[in-house]
C-alpha cells in the first residue's frame, strides 16, 4: 500500500488532479480543461462539470496505479480566487460563476465605500457584489441561495457537505467583517466559514466516496488559494522568498513579515506574513489565445507548445523586431489601464509564427520584469525567485524570464499547486510540524536557471517595449 496525499487545483483554466507521496514526491497527476459556455451572463463554467471532471481524473490516477485508493490518507484543495458559486440548501447549483463585468457597479460602490476604512479586500468584495446582483436582478433565484462560496471551496463542499473557505480567499482573517456583513445586508451564514489551510475542514461524504472511487470518512484539508499553495509548495513561502507563476495570469508574489508603505498587498500568508506583488492579467493565456487565432486544435496543446518553442527558439532575442503588448484584459500592475489592450507593433512581411509567438513570450515576460522591479523596490533584494506554472516547463520561455529579469530562477514541476495543497494537508494529519518545516522535506526544484548574456540585449528591448506601452495610451478604451 502507498501512502498518497490526493489534492484538487482548480484554475482558471484547467482542474489538475495529483498524487504525492509523504515525502513530496509526484506520484501523478492528471488535468482536464475546463469547458466553457455561453448564456444570458456571458462566458461561464459549470461548477458540476468541476465535481464530474474530478471524479473522472482520480478514477483515472487509481487506473494508472498511482493512487492506492487504500492508501489515500486524506484530500487538500488549491484553486482561483474570485469565481462565485451560489448553491442551494441541497448543493444544487442556483448560480453559475460567470466572467463577464455583470456586477461592475456593485464592485465598485463597494470599492467606494471602503475607503472610509472598512476592511474588506478584493476577492470578498467580489463574492458580496456578485450576490448583490443577483439579488438585484434575480430576486426568485437569489432567494434559494444557501450558500455562496468560492470555486474550490465548492469542491470542498462536494466532497464534505461543509462550506468552508481559506483566509485568502475570503476575508484574508479569521472572520468576515461585522461591517460589511452590516454594510451589503448579506447574512454571514450564507458565507463559508473561514479557516486555516491546515485545519480539516470536513470528511469524505459516502456519495462523494463511491464517485470518487476513495475511502469515505477521509479527512479533507481546507487548503489554500493557488496562489498561495504555489508559493508554499515551491518552498518560497518565507520572508525574503520570491515566487512568479506562469499559468492563465503572470503573478509576482513576494512575502514579507511587515506590509510596506504603498505596497501592494494580495493577502495574508496565515497565521503572520505578507504576500506583496502584482499581476500581469491574461499574460500566460495570451500564448494561448496566439495560438487559438492561428487555428491549432485544443485537443493536446502540449505538442503544439513543443512545436512553438522549437520555431521560437530559432528566432533572435528580440523577437526580430517584433514587439507584444499582453493587454488582453487590460493592465492592472505596475500600474492600473483597464482600457489597455494587447498590440503586436514591428510586424512585417518577412515575419510569421514563429516570430508571433516568440514576441508573445517575450511581451509577458517583459511585463512581469515591470512588477518585479516594482515589488523588489517595496520589498528589497529577494532571497530566491522560484518559477512556477505550466509556462514554467517550457525551456524557451524560461530562459525569455531569467535574460529578462537578470536573476537566477528556481524552477519548480507542474504540479507545485498541488505540492503546497499536499503540504497544508500533511500539516493537518501531523506528518509535519508546520508549513516551513513540509517546504524543506517536500518542496521539488527541477534545476536552476543563470541568465545569460542575452540579459544586456533585454534592457534595451524592454526599454522599447515600455516606449510602446506609453505610445498606445490613447487607445485605452474608456474604464
Amino acid at each position: 500500500m502507498s501512502e498518497t496525499l490526493l489534492t484538487f487545483d482548480l484554475g482558471t483554466t484547467r482542474l489538475k488532479v495529483a498524487a504525492f507521496a509523504p515525502d513530496g514526491r509526484l506520484l501523478g497527476q492528471e488535468s482536464v480543461r475546463h469547458r466553457e459556455h455561453r448564456g444570458e451572463r456571458g462566458a461561464y463554467q459549470e461548477p458540476d462539470e468541476w465535481w464530474s471532471d474530478a471524479c473522472q481524473l482520480t478514477r483515472r490516477l487509481i487506473q494508472q496505479d498511482a493512487v492506492d485508493p487504500a492508501g489515500v490518507l486524506g484530500v487538500s484543495l488549491s484553486g482561483r480566487g474570485g469565481a462565485g458559486v451560489f448553491i442551494d440548501k441541497a448543493g444544487k447549483v442556483v448560480a453559475p460563476p460567470w466572467s463577464g463585468r455583470l456586477h461592475v457597479h456593485e464592485l465598485r460602490a463597494l470599492m467606494e465605500w471602503r475607503k472610509g476604512g472598512a476592511f474588506l479586500p478584493n476577492y470578498a468584495s467580489a463574492l458580496m457584489a456578485k450576490l448583490q446582483w443577483l439579488r438585484g436582478n434575480e430576486p426568485e433565484r437569489a432567494a434559494h441561495v444557501a450558500h455562496a462560496l468560492y470555486a474550490k471551496d465548492f469542491l470542498l463542499y462536494r466532497l464534505t457537505g461543509e462550506a468552508v473557505t481559506d483566509w485568502t480567499s475570503g476575508p484574508d482573517g479569521p472572520t468576515w467583517d461585522p461591517q460589511a456583513l452590516a454594510h451589503t445586508g448579506i447574512a454571514e451564514s450564507l458565507l463559508p466559514r473561514p479557516a486555516l489551510p491546515w485545519d480539516i475542514g470536513g470528511h469524505v461524504t459516502s456519495q462523494a466516496a463511491r464517485e470518487l472511487g476513495i475511502p469515505a470518512g477521509l479527512p479533507v484539508a481546507v487548503g489554500a488559494h493557488d496562489g498561495i499553495c504555489a508559493n508554499v509548495g515551491a518552498g518560497a513561502g518565507v520572508v525574503g522568498a520570491y515566487a512568479i507563476t506562469l499559468g492563465t495570469h503572470a503573478v509576482v508574489r513576494a512575502i514579507t513579515s511587515q506590509h510596506p508603505a504603498g505596497a501592494y498587498r494580495f493577502y495574508i500568508l496565515p497565521p503572520d506574513r505578507h504576500v506583496i506583488g502584482g499581476n500581469a492579467v491574461m499574460a500566460g493565456r495570451a500564448v494561448d489565445w496566439l495560438l487559438d487565432c492561428f487555428g491549432y486544435p485544443r485537443d493536446d496543446r502540449r505538442a503544439v507548445f513543443r512545436q512553438m518553442d522549437a520555431q521560437a527558439s530559432e528566432v533572435s532575442v528580440g523577437a526580430d523586431g517584433v514587439r507584444f503588448l499582453p493587454f488582453l484584459s487590460g493592465q492592472v500592475a505596475p500600474e492600473a489601464r483597464p482600457g489597455a489592450s494587447a498590440v503586436f507593433a514591428g510586424l512585417g512581411v518577412d515575419h510569421g509564427q514563429a516570430e508571433m509567438y516568440r514576441a508573445v513570450l517575450e511581451g509577458a515576460a517583459f511585463a512581469i520584469r515591470s512588477i518585479f522591479e516594482q515589488v523588489r523596490g517595496w520589498c528589497g533584494e529577494p532571497t530566491s525567485v522560484r518559477l512556477t506554472g505550466s509556462g514554467a516547463q517550457s525551456p524557451v520561455w524560461s530562459r525569455i524570464l531569467a535574460d529578462a529579469l537578470g536573476t537566477s530562477l528556481e524552477i519548480s514541476d507542474a504540479a507545485v499547486e498541488g505540492r503546497g495543497a499536499a503540504m497544508y494537508l500533511a500539516v493537518a494529519l501531523g506528518l509535519q510540524p508546520d508549513i516551513d518545516t513540509a517546504a524543506k522535506v517536500m518542496a521539488q526544484i527541477q534545476h536552476r536557471l543563470e541568465p545569460g548574456d542575452a540579459r544586456h540585449a533585454y534592457d534595451e528591448i524592454y526599454a522599447s517595449w515600455r516606449l510602446l506601452a506609453d505610445a498606445t495610451r490613447p487607445l485605452d478604451t474608456p474604464g
